[in-house]
């Protein structure tokens, strides 16, 4: 992909957006450390107007500002990036399936259905296994294998819920405020897909 002022442009403007609504105190924090947010939502967005490569060069920017502005430093950018990219397979597995057609309303809900599950079919599994091996050890202090039991104890719920379920909504917010917020934009100014 070949980065030229227009995908900077449109990338750094996201990225500012995406720093500032961390910072913003908009979120549904959960015991473990995972803020349920609207933060990927600038990389959706990205995504849906540049395509992979834009929404994939967006999400690195991502993770180099968080690593800087978030609380959560690089553990929480890396975890919110790696998860994000599960969001942007989904979007790109709807657009080569369903395709992404602005003028027809049902087509853009089956696209945001089939990426919604298929990045949650991807996000789930990744981070179950990024939380148990990775983030949690780091962020509790605690050995792995305390892992999943600190988390049942705190949630009441088997880890793979208290994980996955945060995780889902976490998706949904994700790609369908993502679309709902883009539509509108890409009809009003459709140059932006050219």
């Amino acid at each position: 992909m070949k980065v030229g002022p227009r995908e900077m442009a449109i990338s750094g403007v996201m990225l500012g957006l995406a720093l500032l609504l961390d910072v913003a105190p908009i979120d549904f924090p959960t015991v473990w450390g995972m803020k349920i947010d609207v933060v990927a939502v600038p990389i959706i967005v990205t995504y849906l107007i540049l395509g992979f490569w834009g929404g994939l060069f967006a999400l690195g920017l991502l993770f180099l500002g968080l690593s800087v502005v978030s609380s959560a430093s690089w553990l929480g950018a890396m975890m919110k990036t790696t998860a994000t990219f599960t969001v942007l397979l989904g979007l790109e597995f709807a657009r080569r399936t369903v395709g992404f057609d602005l003028r027809n309303p049902r087509r853009a809900v089956l696209f945001g259905l089939v990426a919604y599950v298929v990045g949650v079919a991807l996000r789930i599994p990744l981070t179950l296994a990024l939380n148990y091996y990775v983030a949690l050890p780091i962020w509790l202090g605690l050995p792995r294998e305390q892992v999943v039991q600190a988390v049942e104890d705190w949630t009441h719920v088997p880890f793979w819920v208290a994980i996955g379920l945060p995780n889902s909504v976490q998706s949904a917010i994700d790609v369908f405020i993502g679309l709902a917020a883009t539509i509108p934009v890409l009809r009003r100014l459709p140059h932006l897909l050219e």
